[in-house]
C-alpha cells in the first residue's frame, strides 16, 4: 500500500461556499477535488464551472465532472495541468475523449460509478492518471460508504493502477478503502462537517495508515 493522500472535496451551489471551504482547507492538502454537476447526469447541481472564484496557486485540481458533456465542461474550466475526472458513463468514444482533454492541456482521470463494471476501464488504463471508484452514488455528500467497492479497487490495484475513492470517507472506512489499495480518498462531510479540518485531516491520514 502506498502512501494514503486525503483530498478534500468541495460540493457547493455558491461563490462565497466555494472560497471558504478552499481557503480552510488549501494549508492542509496538495490537491483539492471540485465536484461538478448539471442536474442532468446526477439530479444535483453545483456552481457552474463560469462563477468558480480563483483557486490558490500550488493546489492541484481535480475536476470531478458528473454532467453530460464533460468536454464542453473541460473547455469551460480550461484550467491546464489540472486532472479531469470522466465518468465512463458519460463518455462516447472514450479512447478519443481522453485524447481532446489531453490536447486542451488537462490530465485525464476515469471515474466509475457504483453498478458500473470495473472491467469497462480495462483499454484506457495506460492512458490516464488513477481511477476514481465511487464508494456511493454519484450527486449527493454525507451517504454511506459502499463496502462491496472495496473488490473494484483491489482489481485495480492488482493491475498497478492509482485509485481513488469518494463518497463515504470517514474514520474506519479510511482504512478499509486503503487495505483495499485506495491511496487518494476524497473527502466531503467528514472533513467539512467537522470544526477543526487540520485535525480532521490529520485523523482520517492516520487512520488510513494504521
Amino acid at each position: 500500500m502506498g502512501e494514503v493522500e486525503i483530498v478534500p472535496a468541495i460540493l457547493v451551489k455558491d461563490r462565497e461556499g466555494f472560497s471558504r471551504k478552499l481557503l480552510l482547507v488549501a494549508p492542509y492538502v496538495s490537491r483539492v477535488q471540485i465536484d461538478v454537476m448539471d442536474g442532468k447526469f446526477v439530479p444535483n447541481r453545483t456552481l457552474q464551472p463560469e462563477d468558480f472564484p480563483p483557486i490558490p496557486k500550488g493546489l492541484l485540481v481535480e475536476y470531478h465532472l458528473m454532467v453530460e458533456n464533460p468536454l464542453e465542461y473541460v473547455k469551460k474550466i480550461g484550467r491546464k495541468g489540472a486532472i479531469y475526472e470522466l465518468h465512463l458513463e458519460s463518455l462516447g468514444d472514450v479512447a478519443a475523449e481522453i485524447r481532446e482533454v489531453k490536447k486542451m492541456g488537462g490530465r485525464v482521470a476515469l471515474a466509475i460509478s457504483p453498478d458500473t463494471p470495473v472491467e469497462g476501464l480495462l483499454p484506457y488504463l495506460k492512458e490516464i492518471e488513477h481511477v476514481l471508484v465511487m464508494t456511493v452514488y454519484p450527486g449527493f455528500s454525507g451517504q454511506s460508504y459502499i463496502p462491496r467497492m472495496e473488490e473494484k479497487m483491489r482489481w485495480l490495484a492488482k493491475r498497478g493502477m492509482t485509485v481513488e475513492v469518494d463518497g463515504g470517507i470517514g474514520i474506519g472506512s479510511a482504512k478499509s478503502a486503503a487495505s483495499a489499495g485506495a491511496t487518494l480518498l476524497g473527502v466531503a462531510s467528514g472533513i467539512f462537517a467537522k470544526s477543526d479540518m487540520k485535525k480532521a485531516i490529520a485523523e482520517l491520514e492516520k487512520d488510513a495508515e494504521s
